[in-house]
């Protein structure tokens, strides 16, 4: 397991096109940050924490779309024969993806909000608003965890970079606008759909009843996690038992 786990940082590592669209993914939340606050997008009362995750959105389709063009490029490619010959037991191999791309995704998203929050320091005027609680940023680890995880197991499930990629942002966006067609099941989905948890835990916001997680923000992040860890075992027994 050890030994396919570094197999799979080492093609990170060494494929120029993921490791440099890694680091793009990082700098999807300060720049969209620092487009927010530099703009004066920030209403009263919102604080340097709220304003480094404004960017969380593009963020999570970035660091998505990215599992999933990882995985599902190794069929596009034909690196997936030259993989399932050097790990032949499809649970480890898919194991080992799963916590690599999960992993890598972590350090970037880390890095990513610690920038956005410089970056919303640097540029806020003196005084106009306070620092927050960073360590509510946690949120958005969280939810790029668990949309790594989805996007590498539908990346692997439908072997097709275009297909997993409007897979990921549909699942990303089409929760919220999608939203009226629901019914009474709109805050038990919309609110726990990544963004929206992003919103309640790191941002601080109080969003309408209807979006608004019934059982709490940490409930509804503990709800978002639960469907990634469903998505990546159903994902685990499908891959084990497909052919080729």
């Amino acid at each position: 397991m050890i030994a396919a786990w570094r197999a799979e940082f080492q093609k990170m590592a060494t494929v120029k096109g993921q490791w440099i669209s890694a680091i793009l993914c990082a700098m999807a939340i300060p720049v969209f940050s620092f487009l927010v606050v530099a703009t004066g997008g920030l209403g009263p009362g919102e604080t340097s924490t709220t304003g480094a995750v404004t960017g969380s959105i593009a963020g999570l389709l970035a660091f998505g779309v990215w599992a999933a063009a990882i995985t599902a490029g190794e069929y596009a490619q034909g690196t997936m024969v030259t993989s399932l010959s050097t790990v032949p037991r499809r649970s480890r191999l898919f194991a080992a993806k799963l916590s690599a791309i999960a992993a890598a995704a972590t350090v970037g998203a880390l890095v990513s909000v610690i920038v956005a929050f410089l970056v919303t320091l640097g540029v806020r005027a003196h005084g106009s608003y306070g620092l927050g609680n960073p360590a509510l940023m946690v949120g958005v680890l969280i939810a790029v965890i668990a949309v790594a995880v989805i996007g590498t197991t539908v990346g692997l499930l439908t072997r097709s970079p275009t297909a997993s990629i409007v897979i990921v942002v549909a699942a990303l966006l089409l929760p919220k606008l999608a939203a009226n067609l629901l019914g009474g099941l709109q805050p038990w989905v919309v609110g726990a759909s990544p963004s929206q948890v992003i919103s309640e835990v790191a941002g601080g916001l109080r969003l309408p009843d209807n979006q608004t997680f019934p059982a709490g923000p940490w409930l509804a992040a503990l709800t978002m996690v639960l469907v990634a860890v469903a998505v990546a075992v159903a994902g685990a027994l499908a891959f084990a038992r497909r052919d080729g």
